[in-house]
């Protein structure tokens, strides 16, 4: 018996990439003890206003937090990107967490991330890595950059908060 063609749609590529930027000053235990704090990325990445648990313990895999921000590629006439994101695992001594989208109105099919934190000779590097369906609205090159921006903003972000209070703690500036 003949067949017809296999009508069935071919799987897209899957996307990966890792991006690193280096923070000048912080040691890697320093930025960790800051990054570690899975629900307080809008602190350290400058596009997400809001980060909020939503359920689980902090910190805890299984946590899922609520994100926001104004960057909306796959729908741009909608006013807020947003994602629902469950913390997979946490590795302390390699200073590191993955994490997976559940939910989001920005593009996203199946995406999980691990951000880290390096050492590096200016301190330490921040390291974010992903593996991911393509994502409405982007191409690969173009996230990747997106993901090398914000990078380079949490780094910066580490400098200015370990830095600054490091600063505050030195008897010699206190006294200037």
């Amino acid at each position: 018996m003949a067949h017809g063609p296999d009508h069935r749609e071919a799987a897209a590529p899957e996307w990966r990439g890792a991006v690193r930027a280096a923070a000048a000053g912080p040691t890697p235990d320093q930025a960790w003890a800051l990054l570690r704090d899975f629900c307080s990325l809008d602190r350290w990445v400058s596009l997400v206003q809001t980060c909020r648990r939503l359920e689980g313990a902090d910190g805890e895999p299984g946590c899922v937090r609520y994100c926001a921000g104004p960057v909306n590629m796959a729908s741009p006439e909608e006013a807020v990107g947003w994602s629902k994101e469950r913390l997979v695992e946490v590795d302390d001594a390699g200073r590191s967490y993955s994490y997976e989208v559940v939910e989001t109105n920005k593009g996203f099919g199946r995406y999980r991330a691990t951000i880290g934190v390096e050492a590096d000779p200016a301190g330490c590097a921040v390291a974010w890595s992903f593996e991911a369906d393509p994502v409405k609205g982007w191409t690969l090159e173009g996230f990747v950059g997106f993901l090398e921006k914000l990078a380079r903003g949490v780094a910066r972000r580490l400098e200015e908060e370990i830095m600054v209070n490091a600063g505050d703690d030195d008897p010699a500036l206190r006294a200037s």
